[in-house]
């Protein structure tokens, strides 16, 4: 296993040191195969260590603070609560945005379709008189897709 370079023991730098092997290991040309995936393993195992280390120090220090200084956990709580309090505000408002768009098609919609049978009703008498004496009246037809089962997919 490779040793750091210097001997302070800091962790970020033996950190930045470990994946710098781990990209040197990675991009030399002139190694065997079999030698490369060893020394490659040593290297990613080393760097995967050194992250648990750091991963640990920083809850450690999260813990201690959070002990010494509760009021600053609750603060933290309270702007993440209130991140997610705006992002779901935007998410409604734009949910009502597109009910809104929906209700204006679908009045729209429902315009054109008193439009017509009134304008049928007012056609029909002639056209009874000249195709058939027994005419059936037709429902409007909706187009596939303003049909209510495809617009909440």
């Amino acid at each position: 296993m490779a040793t750091p370079s210097n001997g302070s023991g800091n962790l970020v730098e033996e950190f930045e040191e470990s994946f710098q092997a781990c990209l040197n290991v990675l991009t030399k040309q002139e190694a065997a195969p079999s030698v490369e995936k060893e020394e490659v393993k040593v290297e990613v195992e080393r760097f995967i260590d050194l992250a648990r280390q750091m991963e640990a120090f920083f809850l450690q220090k999260r813990f201690l603070l959070s002990a010494m200084k509760p009021e600053l956990l609750v603060k933290e709580d309270n702007n993440e609560l209130k991140c997610e309090l705006q992002r779901k505000e935007e998410l409604l408002r734009r949910h009502y945005d597109k009910i809104g768009q929906w209700q204006n098609l679908l009045a729209d919609l429902q315009g054109h379709t008193v439009y017509n049978k009134c304008q049928q009703q007012n056609t029909q008498p002639s056209i009874q008189q000249a195709a058939s004496p027994s005419p059936r009246q037709q429902s409007p037809q909706v187009p596939q897709n303003l049909q209510a089962s495809t617009l909440y997919k």
